[in-house]
Parts: C-alpha cells; sequence; structure tokens
C-alpha cells in the first residue's frame, strides 16, 4: 500500500518535485479514509485535521448560500488535493467537501503537511500556484454566471468537466462520468428541471451524447474552445 501511495503522491502536482525517499516518509504518515456516494467528508466551520489527496472517485467542494441553496465551487478527482487552506491559516473549514461518487482518498496530518512545508519551500510555492489557479476558476465561475445564459452555462460547464476529469477515448471523443442533475444546477445556478430539459436539447443537437451515467463529448470541442 506504501508504494502505491508514494507513486500516486508523485503523481499530485503539489508533491511531484519531492525525492523517493521523501515521498516514502510522507506516505507513511498518511491514512487511507473511503467515503461512500454522497458522504460528507468534512463540513463547512469544522476544525481542520489533515490534507486529503484523492486516490479514486470524485468529491465536490461547496459553500451554501444565507437561504440554505448550495453553490458547487468544485469538483475534484484523482490525484487532486482538498483541505488545504484551513491548514494554512489555521482557520475552519471554509467550505464543506462531499464524495459526488464513491471515494478513496488519504488523509495527511496537519503535524506533518506543516513540517513538510517548513523543510520544503517548492512545496509552498506549488501550492500558493494551486491555490491562484483554483481562484482563477472561481472567478471564471462567478463570470459565467454572470454574463451567460443557462445555455451557455451548462456548455461551459460539460467543457471544464471534460477537460479536468474526462477520459480520451483514442476516436475523437473524451468521456466523462456525469454529477447529478441537481449538482449540475447547483454548479451553473439554476434548476434540476432546467438542467434535465436543456441536456435533453443538446443531446439532441448532437453537441453531447449521454449513455446511462456517461456523457461524451468531441475531442475537437475543447480544443477549440481552450483560450
Amino acid at each position: 500500500m506504501c508504494a502505491a501511495l508514494t507513486e500516486l503522491l508523485g503523481k499530485a502536482s503539489l508533491f511531484g518535485e519531492l525525492e523517493l525517499v521523501e515521498l516514502e516518509a510522507l506516505a507513511h504518515t498518511a491514512e487511507l479514509r473511503e467515503f461512500a456516494r454522497d458522504e460528507v467528508i468534512f463540513a463547512a466551520h469544522e476544525p481542520a485535521d489533515g490534507l486529503y489527496v484523492i486516490v479514486n472517485g470524485r468529491v465536490k467542494v461547496c459553500v451554501s448560500s444565507a437561504g440554505g441553496k448550495e453553490l458547487i465551487l468544485a469538483t475534484l478527482g484523482p490525484a487532486q488535493f482538498f483541505g488545504e487552506m484551513a491548514l494554512l491559516d489555521d482557520a475552519t473549514r471554509s467550505a464543506s467537501v462531499i464524495a459526488q461518487l464513491p471515494t478513496t482518498a488519504y488523509r495527511i496530518r496537519r503535524d506533518d503537511f506543516e513540517r513538510l512545508l517548513e523543510q520544503h519551500t517548492t512545496i509552498a510555492r506549488k501550492l500558493l500556484r494551486e491555490l491562484s489557479l483554483r481562484l482563477r476558476r472561481a472567478n471564471a465561475q462567478m463570470e459565467s454566471l454572470a454574463t451567460l445564459d443557462v445555455v451557455g452555462r451548462l456548455a461551459r460547464y460539460f467543457i471544464d468537466l471534460a477537460r479536468q476529469h474526462g477520459q480520451i477515448l483514442g476516436n475523437g471523443w473524451v468521456a466523462v462520468r456525469r454529477p447529478t442533475h441537481q449538482d449540475i444546477a447547483n454548479s451553473i445556478g439554476t434548476s434540476r428541471e432546467t438542467v434535465t430539459r436543456l441536456i435533453n436539447d443538446l443531446e439532441q443537437r448532437g453537441l453531447v451524447v449521454n449513455e446511462g451515467k456517461m456523457s461524451y463529448l468531441r475531442e475537437a470541442v475543447l480544443s477549440e474552445t481552450e483560450e
């Protein structure tokens, strides 16, 4: 198990430049956690206990409005990490993280992570870059909510989902496991009923192919829309 975790940590952007012996030492401190679909990994305002690196599955990072409506800020998959913000400022969790699929993740405890940051400035720089990237994505999401109509927001959602979590099939298509219509609605600021109707419309127009819980987008669409 330690060897598999060492390999996983080496693939994670945050730890990619560590030496093998350092990755192995980090792996020895990590704790394997398994979460069922829809299980709350941690909730906003809880004390922070560590950083999580995803082995498999997918999670959503979300917050609730004053009216109790859920807004999904991001979805994360294998080799990505979450839970780092509260470790940096010694505050409680700023958002909730919930498993969208059955998910396995390794938890790196606060003390071990803080010790790693002190010993490796490259990790601190990478962490800052990753936080900057996530902030840019959040800003793009807010701009999308403000400037695009719901069809445009849904199209952008599928494109971003395919880029971040899609599997290139080699036949011109990209496959991605589709979140629930409610989760999509919570990401683009509309209702579940509207999402269902618009997904059917996109399929009828040949822009998306849906089979069961999977969606397929043409690979060319992702290239054409890259900035």
